[in-house]
């Protein structure tokens, strides 16, 4: 059987569908699905080759291995093979209700063995509008006479491989992006995979050893990507899963990947599969690219968007601004303190100032520390202040913890009904040695959509900087009163925690500004509706601080504003955060912010000097340009467009004047002058034809070129 669509006159979007015999075997037959940019075949046995056409086929990571299948796991057994029944394949072009126009082809097969007999019926979607993306959706169905337990369903599986040719030893290893939650410091960004790697990128709930801690959540998202090429992999469900992501890598140096998802009845995802009963996994993607995670975010993202969670793409103009907040003082701070250091502020061009950690008593209870030189007369000093640093020319937004409830908190004692609580009927601790409120669970949220009203309504708080790993995701809730559905549904409704300050926030005040910071763990895509700042989540070295900047821009927008590039005097750098670096924050369209407490006189020259460039430059909004890879370029790029303009921003240890340094992204033919403004030198002027620089450096170089 051949089916194909070649009659289109622009051939922008040709698909084609065979069934054929395979040489030198007895009709062995097999299916190929093909657009433009997609080519997948499945032989009779399900087993599946992927290839993006992208690319040369020479170029191509990934190939068939048919040990590296998406499958299932019943009773202890790997289902293979799946016989596909060629007179049930369906194809059709349909208007998907979220995806648009599409190729939807529908493939079934069977196994059976030992009494198991089990349907599956793989559904793969080639959308017109995402040409490099494949879309499945797979069923399986009980066929049988007695029920079964799946173990586990590899919901998509693949495996990739360095092509040979031309390639040294070192360029077999490839770089990754994985999003799932681990230790603090461990970079998430940018992970190398030398042989023998593992991780499982588990987006549930799970304990990290080294830090004494239960983490979860994160982003259901991972990429591998060489030199000539990158895969990704992700879930497009509409809530968080409790599944994972993980990557291996063989001695070889090939690499597996994937989406398993595992039953656990404990927690109400029942292994069970009763006759007649179909189970589903997970709609997921393959998305190709080029470059490094980028595109594969933004893509991503813009999936995510058809899917109904509107990730907001860019941010209000008061997002950008500039700002400095308390925690230089650390807990101890003092209004006095505050007082004083913001005529200094406002000199640098910065008129936004915000009282972080350290306000209060307890988390949940949220009421005032009341020791001298903050808030002793409790509500009336809060006011005060907020009013004095209105008054002074400024902005404030207060830090919090939404979810955090202190055991000694009145809240924990009066209303446990709130908090999450386990199976054993106790109330399990976060990070911090916190409870929880229930995401889930109605009055726990009208409790925070409260003291946001509180925050914002009565105190006067412009916006608020929800903050803490523990933010990222929360236990199942067996808690009786809340009377879930199943255990999960704490986890799965996290969003609704953003949500709801977002609005409340919105419902005030139009103005108020949302910024979010999940300590050293990726952002969940499903909060990021909810606030119009993402933080870099605490990097610890400004490469992770330069990378988690185009991972937000990527995911959200090229113009969203991006923050945590906290500028820290190397006199006052704990080692806890990342040291002042206005060169990173600026070269990469990032914004600009700080926590000191003291500047020198030189320091006072050099904060001024920059948060002035910080708003003439106006960067922070400008369009993020992807031209670069940030595993395989060298120096380290970033490109920010602004009008006709280009700023580049290059990063590297030492670089050598005798060394080119190409200027991608200039228009041939065309003149641009070139413009060092970190350092305030002419540069010359080179020509879209010939983009080389030569130019000697140590750690950044910040450039700007004009169209002559």
């Amino acid at each position: 059987m051949i089916l194909t669509n070649n009659n289109r006159a622009t051939k922008r979007y040709r698909w084609v569908i065979f069934f054929l015999c395979m040489p030198g075997s007895i009709c062995a037959q097999h299916v190929k699905i093909k657009s433009e940019q997609i080519e997948i075949n499945y032989d009779t046995n399900f087993s599946r080759d992927v290839q993006w056409l992208g690319v040369a086929d020479s170029s191509s990571l990934t190939y068939f291995n048919p040990n590296v299948q998406p499958g299932i796991v019943v009773n202890g057994a790997t289902c293979y093979p799946f016989i596909i029944d060629k007179t049930l394949l369906k194809q059709n072009e349909v208007n998907h209700k979220e995806f648009g126009s599409c190729i939807e082809t529908v493939i079934t097969g069977f196994y059976s063995n030992n009494g198991v007999n089990i349907e599956r019926q793989t559904k793969v979607l080639l959308p017109k509008g995402f040409s490099n993306v494949a879309i499945f959706k797979t069923t399986y169905k009980n066929l049988g006479k007695n029920k079964v337990y799946i173990d586990s369903v590899y919901s998509q599986r693949i495996a990739l491989k360095h092509p040979e040719k031309g390639l040294n030893k070192e360029h077999y290893t490839f770089a990754s992006f994985q999003g799932g939650v681990g230790q603090w410091g461990n970079d998430y960004s940018l992970i190398w995979l030398p042989p023998g790697f593992k991780q499982n990128n588990f987006q549930g709930m799970h304990h990290i050893v080294a830090d004494d801690e239960v983490v979860g959540g994160g982003m259901p998202f991972i990429d591998i990507w060489g030199k000539s090429m990158g895969v990704a992999l992700a879930h497009l469900e509409t809530k968080p899963q409790w599944l994972s992501l993980p990557i291996k890598v063989r001695v070889d140096s090939t690499v597996e990947a994937g989406i398993i998802e595992a039953s656990d009845s404990s927690i109400g995802i029942d292994g069970w599969l009763e006759p007649n009963v179909t189970y589903n996994t997970v709609l997921n993607a393959i998305i190709f690219h080029k470059l490094d995670f980028y595109d594969a975010l933004h893509t991503y993202g813009n999936l995510l968007r058809k899917r109904g969670i509107d990730i907001q793409k860019t941010s209000s103009k008061s997002a950008y601004d500039p700002y400095w907040k308390s925690w230089g003082f650390d807990l101890d701070f003092t209004l006095e303190e505050i007082y004083g250091i913001l005529p200094e502020l406002k000199s640098f061009g910065i008129t936004t100032a915000n009282l972080d950690d350290g306000w209060f008593n307890y988390y949940g209870d949220w009421e005032f520390d009341r020791s001298p030189g903050k808030f002793p007369n409790g509500e009336a000093d809060m006011i005060t202040f907020v009013n004095k640093v209105h008054q002074m020319g400024f902005k404030t937004n207060l830090w919090w913890y939404p979810l955090g409830v202190s055991p000694e908190s009145v809240l924990a004692k009066e209303h446990p009904d709130l908090l999450i609580m386990n199976s054993e009927g106790d109330f399990p601790l976060e990070s911090r040695k916190l409870y929880q409120l229930c995401p889930a669970y109605e009055p726990a949220m009208e409790h925070i959509r409260k003291l946001v009203e509180r925050f914002t309504v009565q105190w006067g708080y412009d916006g608020l900087y929800s903050d803490t790993r523990g933010l990222s995701a929360v236990p199942p809730c067996f808690n009786a009163k809340h009377k879930h559905k199943t255990p999960l549904e704490s986890f799965q409704e996290v969003p609704k925690v953003f949500e709801v300050i977002n609005s409340t926030l919105k419902k005030n005040n139009k103005q108020a500004i949302h910024e979010v910071c999940i300590c050293a763990a990726p952002h969940s895509p499903y909060n990021m509706p909810y606030y119009q700042v993402a933080s870099a989540s605490d990097p610890i070295n400004l490469l992770q601080t330069r990378r988690r900047i185009k991972v937000e821009k990527g995911i959200h927008g090229p113009t969203f504003a991006v923050g945590d590039c906290y500028q820290v005097p190397d006199d006052e750098w704990s080692g806890f955060s990342v040291p002042q670096a206005f060169e990173s924050a600026i070269g990469t369209g990032a914004q600009a912010t700080t926590f000191y407490t003291d500047l020198d006189s030189a320091q006072h020259l050099h904060w001024n000097r920059w948060f002035k460039e910080y708003n003439n430059l106006d960067l922070s909004s400008a369009e993020y340009i992807n031209l670069y890879d940030l595993a395989y370029d060298s120096p380290e790029i970033h490109v920010i467009k602004k009008g006709k303009e280009l700023f580049y921003g290059i990063f590297a240890d030492l670089w050598s004047k005798t060394n080119e340094i190409e200027l991608r992204g200039l228009e041939k033919g065309l003149n641009y002058t070139v413009y060092d403004y970190a350092n305030k030198r002419h540069l010359g002027s080179i020509n879209g034809n010939s983009p080389f620089l030569k130019v000697g450096f140590r750690d950044y170089l910040l450039i700007q070129l004009t169209p002559e």
